[in-house]
């Protein structure tokens, strides 16, 4: 009996100590998203234990805009980041972040553009307040679109920023805005009010996107193994979204509190899954050439500000731009 009791002892005391050393194990990786739309990947990472299979313990955290991410990262709060590529080509300058992979091409049509319903478009801009959610991919909308279309986004209008989607909307309801482009939530709200009407979607701007996922450098160096390891996770969950989406919007509705017709709506448009394929990489190449051509940016070495050395270690035979390859 003393015998079953002293070896019962040491199986409960060996479990306590696996258990301890498990728990130990697992590292600590804080996750800065926008919520449900190009932060999806790591909900769905999180909730469904793809991170913890990877010895990571995510910590989730959620801000208004991929921008925000990216500071939350350069100001030290978060560890990862996702950021529509546009945006990120500034924060690129300063030379402490670095993109381990593209995680989402979204789908035009994103962005809509509603003006009040007596303007006449594009003619009547001119001199008209347009809401903008400032230094984002909404700006680069709004003033690619007022370019196309002969208006001088910095003379012709005036350009009212923003930091929120609900700003905005709340402003254009309130009568103070005559145009913004429109997103998520602000969609719906929009289309239900007669006193707007919508002109077009993003597709008019021929621009195509992508949502590089961003680290600093110091951490890329020092934690390649975590930064694998994230990559991995997040490509078990894209797969796990395109082979139950239902299941998937259910687990992020759940996670955020969200309707589940919407988030549906969301994600399926942005395209996840990991690479450096060409066409990102060509078309944000495309972009930082404009923004240094037009002096929004000062140059700087432009393929340094990425590296796939962690992408094909968790993902081997992903494609990687040329550009790219070492």
């Amino acid at each position: 009996m003393l015998k079953n009791k002293v070896l019962g002892a040491a199986v409960a005391l060996a479990a306590t100590v696996a258990l301890n050393v498990s728990a130990q194990a697992q590292e600590v990786v804080r996750y800065a998203t926008d919520g449900y739309g190009m932060g999806s990947l790591a909900i769905v990472a999180a909730e469904k234990g793809f991170l913890e299979e990877e010895g990571i313990k995510p910590v989730v955290q959620t801000y208004s805009y991929g921008v925000d991410t990216v500071d939350a990262v350069l100001a030290g709060n978060a560890d990862f980041g996702v950021i529509i590529d546009f945006p990120l080509l500034t924060r690129f300058a300063a030379g402490k972040l670095m993109s381990p992979a593209i995680i989402a091409e979204p789908l035009p049509g994103w962005h809509k553009l509603y003006t009040k319903a007596d303007l006449e478009i594009p003619g009547d801009l001119k001199g008209k307040d347009i809401g903008v959610a400032t230094g984002t991919a909404q700006e680069f909308v709004t003033r690619t679109y007022l370019s196309d279309n002969g208006i001088n986004p910095d003379e012709d209008v005036n350009m009212v920023g923003f930091t929120s989607l609900f700003e905005i909307v709340g402003a254009m309801k309130a009568g103070r805005l005559d145009a913004a482009w429109i997103w998520g939530e602000g969609v719906p709200t929009m289309d239900a009010d007669d006193g707007w009407k919508f002109i077009a979607d993003d597709s008019v701007v021929n621009q195509s996107t992508s949502a590089p996922l961003v680290v600093l450098k110091d951490y890329y160096d020092t934690h390649p193994d975590t930064v694998a390891k994230t990559l991995r996770a997040f490509q078990k969950a894209s797969e796990y979204m395109k082979s139950d989406l239902d299941e998937a919007v259910a687990v992020i509705a759940k996670s955020v509190g969200g309707d589940e017709k919407q988030i549906k709506n969301v994600i399926q448009q942005q395209r996840y899954g990991l690479s450096f394929g060409s066409s990102p990489m060509s078309s944000l190449k495309a972009k930082y050439d404009f923004m240094v051509a037009t002096g929004k940016i000062e140059p700087y070495d432009f393929t340094a500000q990425f590296d796939a050395g962690a992408l094909t270690e968790a993902i081997p035979g992903v494609e990687v731009d040329p550009m790219l390859q070492k």
